[in-house]
């Protein structure tokens, strides 16, 4: 049985370019993705229309998706994706760097898979961009694991399974570039490892073409709290095959001279890129947030353990604040550090993978568990990230750690010194995690994690022996559909949204008269939701501050720190009298209100206001609001503002 199960897996690997290829169009054909905009139909009603949910569940706290990000993106149909948005804040908005939103330009090079909206539709498009970044992760990390096992198949897929549908990797999904640092940091490696071992010129020009585009690729993630960390994994990797292919590989003069090259061409994108959207930059690092950062790290040594609860976090949320902040790798810690020990203490083998990976893994632990002095964060660029962002590159070394240890070792532990240290390190792992989260577990819970943690515990110190590399293969795969694949939902198409109501009123009214629009009285999103009809709308997430715009309300500069931020704007229509004695309130971090009066609205020449409120009261001898929509049953009004 075991063989013929082997024969089919050898045959999906040989051909598992084709079978992607395969899975990519059905899923385009068919407009599947993992979007949560599902949860719009919560806010507005959509009357029959269907969420798209095929299965799973849409989720909520991935706001910064479905609420913020994927509305901004639908906006660029509307507006030609041009590089400067007329729509987001109302107008004039560069969407090429922060939240980085497909546009028709060369940059797309670099941002490969943006392109299916540039051609494909809505619907298709963010079935391009969601599986093809999991297709592409999967696929990379396979490649990158064959690698650092040297061709084990098996390890390879079971270390390509623990990274792509790894917790913190599936909750974070769509935003701030997560599966763009994996793809493009681990095919620049694969990339380098096929340079170093082939002589042949056209090739070794081609591979340098694709790690300059990675290269890019990573640098426009634009997201240095994962970035850099994450640098330093691929850095031991790659400083581990020059090493390792140091004498076999050739460097002749034409190489250096293509390498320069490569690097001058490199060079010069990133600088025309980021001359374009100098004045962006600049903006966003003299925001009040987010601003530049200056972290020392440290306080996160109990995230190390975390990884045996995240089993349940697509199930259960109660008792612990943030779902996504719980999420991290599925590590199996600490069996790759004890594994590694191991390798180098009782079999004394040196081997320059292991020993990179964990001088990196000890400086990112230090980082994450205790910090650094300042000076040594900044000199190391770590002030720039934080101490739980990086744990997304603490736990991708352990892993790596893991695996290569697995492929090495050639002898299994005995069978009772394993239970034993399985047992142990079980119960030590459920206790801190217990200990962390105390309202969140119940007792079936702590013994189902117990049992998780021993099973795979112990197959992995036995993993040399007879079937333990199968049951251990299996374990990993279950667990890891368990905590992974059931994170986002699998969705149809975009009907929930650009079948509704208020969407198409929306579109039909800017049709008769183009204008600027406003949502008053509403919190975040509806500001966005009113956005994906493409009309120009100032109070959608402004992420950087429009400090033009708000000098003509507060010319003085009174509120500057309040407004001067990435931030979700919550406007409430007042008359002169009733205005609050701080015009500008700071709610959150990224959210503020500002009360505005009907003259208000004119400086920022709106036309149109998005509302539950009747705004009647607030005509005058100057200004008059006049309804001109009413929703069927959700309470949701359109004005127009005319003089």
């Amino acid at each position: 049985m075991l063989d013929k199960i082997n024969k089919i897996c050898n045959v999906l690997f040989k051909y598992r370019y084709w079978i992607a290829i395969i899975i990519f169009i059905l899923c385009i054909i068919f407009e599947l993705s993992g979007s949560s905009i599902g949860i719009w139909n919560q806010f507005i009603d959509s009357g029959n229309i269907d969420d798209g949910v095929i299965f799973g569940n849409s989720r909520s706290i991935r706001s910064d998706e479905w609420a913020v990000l994927t509305p901004m993106t639908f906006s660029q149909n509307f507006d030609g994706f041009s590089y400067f948005s007329n729509l987001i804040r109302g107008g004039n908005t560069d969407v090429s760097m922060v939240y980085a939103l497909p546009i028709m330009n060369p940059i797309q090079i670099f941002r490969p898979f943006q392109i299916g909206f540039l051609f494909l539709g809505m619907a298709k498009g963010l079935s391009f961009f969601w599986c093809g970044r999991l297709i592409a992760l999967f696929l990379v990390m396979i490649e990158l694991f064959m690698i650092i096992t040297k061709k084990d198949k098996l390890l390879s897929f079971v270390g390509a399974i623990l990274v792509t549908l790894a917790p913190i990797v599936q909750w974070w999904f769509a935003i701030n570039g997560i599966a763009e640092i994996f793809i493009f940091g681990g095919l620049a490696v694969i990339l380098l490892h096929y340079y170093l071992l082939t002589e042949n010129f056209k090739k070794r020009c081609l591979y340098l073409l694709g790690m300059v585009i990675c290269a890019g690729g990573y640098v426009l993630v634009l997201y240095p709290a994962w970035q850099i960390p994450m640098f330093y994994v691929f850095l031991a990797i790659a400083i581990s095959e020059i090493i390792t292919n140091r004498k076999s590989c050739k460097i002749r003069k034409k190489d250096i001279i293509s390498i320069i090259i490569a690097v001058l061409v490199f060079v010069i994108c990133m600088g025309i890129i980021f001359i374009n959207s100098f004045n962006t930059v600049k903006s966003v690092m003299n925001t009040v947030y987010p601003g530049g950062r200056a972290e020392t790290g440290g306080g996160q040594i109990s995230k190390i353990f975390k990884y045996a609860m995240n089993i349940f976090l697509p199930f259960k949320s109660e008792g612990i604040q943030n779902t996504c902040a719980e999420a991290t790798m599925f590590t199996l810690f600490p069996m790759g550090l004890v594994l590694a020990g191991i390798v180098i203490g009782k079999e004394k083998k040196k081997d320059i993978y292991l020993l990179l990976l964990l001088i990196i893994y000890m400086l990112l632990g230090i980082w994450c568990v205790i910090g650094f002095p300042e000076i040594i964060a900044k000199l190391t660029l770590f002030s720039n990230s934080t101490a739980k962002r990086s744990i997304l590159a603490l736990g991708f070394a352990e892993v790596l750690i893991l695996i290569r240890s697995m492929s090495i070792i050639k002898t299994p532990q005995k069978k009772s010194v394993s239970l034993i240290f399985s047992i142990i390190f079980s119960v030590i792992v459920i206790a801190i995690c217990q200990h962390a989260n105390p309202t969140y577990f119940s007792t079936k819970m702590l013994i189902a994690m117990f049992i998780m943690c021993i099973y795979l515990f112990f197959c992995i110190f036995r993993y040399q022996a007879k079937y333990a590399k199968e049951l251990f293969c299996c374990g990993i795969v279950f667990v890891m559909i368990m905590t992974g694949a059931t994170v986002n939902p699998i969705r149809s198409g975009v009907n929930n949204i650009y079948q509704s109501e208020i969407i198409a009123k929306i579109q039909e009214i800017q049709k008769q008269e183009e204008g600027k629009w406003i949502v008053e009285g509403l919190g975040f999103p509806i500001a966005n939701y009113v956005l994906m009809a493409g009309v120009p709308v100032i109070n959608s997430t402004n992420v950087y501050p429009d400090m033009e715009k708000w000098h003509k309300i507060d010319t003085e500069g009174k509120y500057e720190d309040v407004y001067n931020r990435y931030s979700h704007i919550n406007i409430e229509l007042k008359n002169e009298k009733d205005i609050p004695e701080n015009k500008f309130v700071l709610e959150k971090s990224d959210v503020f209100k500002v009360y505005l009066t009907s003259e208000e609205l004119q400086k920022l020449d709106v036309k149109y206001i998005f509302t539950v409120n009747k705004l009647e009261e607030y005509n005058n001898e100057k200004i008059k609001f006049e309804k001109i929509f009413a929703t069927t049953n959700s309470g949701y009004y359109i004005y127009k503002l005319k003089e």
